[in-house]
């Protein structure tokens, strides 16, 4: 090839660069882009027949969190099961003593004897066999005890379920407990509706989306409420293609599976982690 051949040849290169240099910043070609999972959890239903309805025909995979003796929890939690969405239950626990604060009638306290602790675990779980993992309703006081988080989370061990830790206090020691007994821990990112007004949720869906871009996955904690449901029901079919809307467990079996390759679950629990025939 003479230098006229070699001249030419570079220039078409160049060329050639320029112009999908050009086409790149116009966006006329798309970069992959790996999703980052969103896992979106109701939480406290069981009460209300109507709205937990409305919230296991959610448009997503979103996962549904049941009070364990609540009026409506067995009905609701067939809905779920035949709509192939994620259950867990939602188990009240022991708040710090406030005037405004009410205790549900299945709440786990500090001042149990170990067999009524005991005994009120197993029987939720007799009440929601097909549960999951757990999350815990209130608890600012019981997730800051080590003894009796300790005895609670045997029970998940026992059974590999998980645990979803609301953080209702920062001084929460779940994380602590759940890696000395190789329990699968996650934990919430967001409150959807703390404020209930139609634009502070609206913020905190989109404050759980950058989070979730952000660290790869992002769990986000609602209630049944009319303004919740009304926002999710058109709010779910609208999410960002980046964004991965996922049920609990798919979240709870991707970290178990990174524990499991950094050696912190031990090999001998009986059972491995159970996952939803929805997912």
């Amino acid at each position: 090839m003479g230098k006229q051949d070699t001249l030419r040849a570079l220039q078409i290169a160049l060329s050639l660069r320029r112009e999908l240099t050009q086409v790149l910043l116009l966006g006329l070609v798309a970069l992959p882009v790996s999703a980052a999972d969103l896992a979106v959890v109701i939480d406290d239903v069981g009460y209300n027949k109507a709205r937990g309805l409305r919230a296991v025909t959610l448009p997503a995979s979103v996962t549904i969190a049941v009070l364990p003796f609540a009026p409506h929890t067995q009905f609701l939690a067939r809905q779920t099961a035949e709509a192939g969405k994620d259950l867990i239950i939602h188990q009240p626990m022991e708040p710090v003593p406030s005037t405004h604060v009410r205790y549900e009638t299945d709440t786990l306290t500090s001042a149990m004897s170990v067999q009524e602790f005991d005994a009120m675990v197993e029987r939720a779980l007799r009440a929601i066999p097909q549960t999951l993992g757990f999350s815990n309703h209130t608890g600012s006081f019981l997730t800051t005890q080590y003894g009796p988080m300790r005895r609670f989370m045997r029970h998940l061990s026992n059974r590999g379920l998980f645990f979803l830790d609301s953080r209702t206090t920062a001084a929460t020691v779940t994380d602590k407990v759940a890696d000395e007994l190789g329990v699968t821990i996650l934990r919430r990112d967001v409150f959807l509706d703390h404020d209930r007004s139609a634009v502070a949720i609206a913020n905190a869906f989109q404050q759980a989306i950058r989070v979730a871009r952000r660290k790869g996955s992002a769990v986000l904690v609602g209630h049944p409420y009319p303004v919740t449901l009304d926002f999710l029901e058109s709010a779910l079919l609208e999410t960002p293609a980046d964004i991965n809307l996922v049920g609990i467990a798919t979240l709870a079996a991707k970290r178990r599976a990174a524990m499991h390759q950094a050696g912190l679950v031990r090999q001998s629990h009986p059972t491995s982690l159970r996952i939803s025939l929805g997912q």
